[in-house]
């Protein structure tokens, strides 16, 4: 008994030492034909479909994170300046080069706030489809059987952090797509102009490509292209330096600003969280498509059960495998070493799940032979993966997009406390949020208002003249290199008009135990929503008879209805104590009070 093989040559690359024409090349590279063409157009079609009506149902409905980068673009593409709005501070607060200058083209054509989340979910889908390309090119180089390659495509086009990235309108397709391409020109076909290209967007779409590229790089010392690694090695080291360059010059900064908010507590876990958070983070693409895990390790004890012939089969797919690996080794690696971070299960591991699905249509194709009806337990398990991916990483989209189905989504138009029921991190909550401060600043008569919050991205996009100063450290620059320690001098240098912070940020940032803070600000409801407003404007709005101090005790209800229902107790304890501690409440003069009824 033997690995399954089929009678197609296999394609190996060259090593440097031994010199190929162009032509050869070519015919080095298998070409497609109808049959192998098949399982691409049906995974292409079948992400047609399901994206489609991803775009179309969650709108502005998806992760607020997301619009932090488009508000950045826009910002730019409006004025040059790379600021969250124009009014805002010059800092780098996104996390991807590449996608912020994609989504600044776009914004040169004035998309408006839906028009800009809607592009960058189109680009996002577009990204994965090219991203599936790559998959089918290099699982036909693999000699994938039919089967395994058409479940290995479709699996990879409905996987929950597939879905959810898509909703999100976000760079995690991106560096997909570049990081395949690369792999694919390095051992897959030896094209030294895809090469360059692929490792110049996969470095300038996320930071820690950096690290990942090294480790994607080794397997070609193994293989004795000695050149080929220098080569690409010294290109990667130019496009950091240039990166590095650029950052100083604009910045001031070695690192992007996200990078150092993310060293800060609340991001940044310590003690026994610390290990619970890099444990998590381990084991998330073993969540995601746990069904393949199970059934993979079963493949591989019955292939090692089947003697010699199973042995060697399974040393010759850690050969074999090693260039899949290497991605996965390399993501993980850093999953360790910085912990679980934030967004959905999967998002950051989001360029290891190609990679781990074609390893396991490997994986199957190679112990076919040792396990019995091994195809029917590869269809099982590969079914039963897409809800378990879907239940790990997707469930705020179909959430939202069951709401939509079901008529209760009103769109944009909600008020913050309807709105602040639902998803608490959305584009669409955060719009409504920036429309009730612009609002504010048109009774107070002010050019522009600067706003202390800690959610950025859906009021950085809808409100140009409202300065923000990002209490989440994202988009603040002293913050960021500083932490909460800071927040002090933040406030006396930004004097803000208004703020509004709760959840985990009131209890980590303090803010509502600093003397600075309780001297100068009282609480005003907005819209039926809790902001704290500078006592010189709620002065104006007396003296103006445009706002009425109600006691507190007169109010219908003690705490407001815009309670965040997933903030963790102790936060909200916070939250709720700092709203009842004064006497009086300030209440815009023509919203009365009704809104607070429980």
């Amino acid at each position: 008994m033997t690995c399954w093989r089929d009678d197609r040559p296999a394609y190996r690359l060259r090593d440097d030492s031994r010199p190929t024409t162009n032509r050869m090349k070519r015919l080095m590279v298998p070409q497609p034909d109808a049959l192998s063409l098949r399982p691409l157009g049906a995974a292409l079609a079948v992400q047609v479909v399901v994206m489609a009506g991803v775009v179309a149902l969650v709108g502005s409905h998806g992760w607020d994170d997301g619009a932090i980068t488009l508000a950045f673009s826009q910002s730019f593409a409006e004025t040059g300046r790379i600021a969250l709005t124009a009014a805002s501070e010059q800092v780098e607060g996104f996390s991807s080069v590449t996608w912020f200058l994609i989504n600044a083209c776009f914004s040169l054509f004035h998309p408006g706030f839906i028009g800009a989340i809607r592009a960058s979910q189109l680009a996002a889908a577009a990204f994965l489809a090219l991203a599936t390309v790559f998959v089918w090119l290099i699982g036909r180089d693999l000699r994938l059987r039919p089967g395994t390659l058409w479940l290995v495509l479709i699996l990879f086009s409905v996987l929950g952090p597939s879905i959810t990235e898509v909703a999100n309108g976000m760079e995690m397709t991106l560096l997909a797509a570049s990081g395949l391409a690369l792999i694919y020109a390095l051992y897959h076909r030896d094209d030294p102009a895809l090469q360059a290209i692929a490792l110049i967007v996969f470095l300038s779409t996320r930071f820690e490509a950096m690290v990942y590229v090294p480790v994607m790089l080794a397997p070609l010392l193994w293989r004795r292209r000695v050149g080929t690694f220098l080569r690409l090695a010294a290109l990667a080291g130019l496009v950091v330096g240039v990166e590095t360059g650029a950052r100083l010059l604009i910045f001031g900064d070695l690192m992007p600003n996200t990078i150092y908010a993310k060293m800060q507590p609340v991001y940044l876990k310590s003690g026994i969280g610390a290990v619970r958070s890099r444990l998590y983070a381990a084991a998330e693409i073993p969540l995601v498509v746990l069904p393949l895990v199970l059934a993979a390790s079963g493949l591989g004890v019955w292939a090692w059960r089947g003697g010699t012939a199973g042995r060697r089969c399974l040393a010759g797919l850690l050969a074999d495998g090693a260039v899949l690996a290497a991605p996965i080794v390399a993501v993980e690696a850093f999953a360790v070493l910085t912990g679980k971070n934030w967004g959905y299960v999967g998002r950051m591991e989001f360029l290891a799940f190609p990679f781990v699905l074609l390893l396991f249509g490997l994986s199957w194709d190679r112990f076919a032979a040792f396990a019995p009806r091994a195809s029917a337990l590869l269809v099982v398990a590969s079914l039963m993966t897409v809800p378990v991916s879907w239940y790990q990483s997707a469930g705020e989209p179909l959430v939202n997009i069951a709401r939509v189905l079901r008529g209760e989504s009103r769109g944009v138009t909600e008020s913050l406390a309807v709105i602040s029921s639902r998803s608490r991190v959305t584009p669409a909550r955060y719009r409504i949020t920036g429309e009730a401060v612009d609002r504010l600043r048109q009774r107070l008569g002010l050019d522009t208002i600067t706003f202390a919050t800690p959610d950025v991205g859906g009021v950085g996009l809808c409100c140009r003249r409202i300065r923000v100063v990002d209490i989440a450290l994202l988009t603040n620059r002293t913050l960021a290199h500083e932490g909460y320690g800071a927040l002090p001098a933040v406030l006396a240098g930004e004097n803000p008009d208004v703020v509004r912070v709760g959840g985990i940020w009131a209890a980590g940032s303090g803010l509502y135990d600093l003397p600075e803070f309780n001297a100068h600000f009282q609480v005003v409801l907005i819209d039926c929503a809790r902001f704290y407003l500078r006592d010189d404007h709620v002065q104006s709005l007396l003296q103006r008879r445009q706002a009425v101090l109600h006691p507190i005790t007169d109010l219908p209800c003690r705490v407001p209805a815009n309670r965040d229902a997933a903030d963790p107790p102790g936060s909200r304890l916070v939250y709720d104590r700092a709203f009842s501690r004064p006497d009086r409440v300030l209440v815009i003069a023509d919203q009365g009070t009704s809104c607070c009824r429980d």
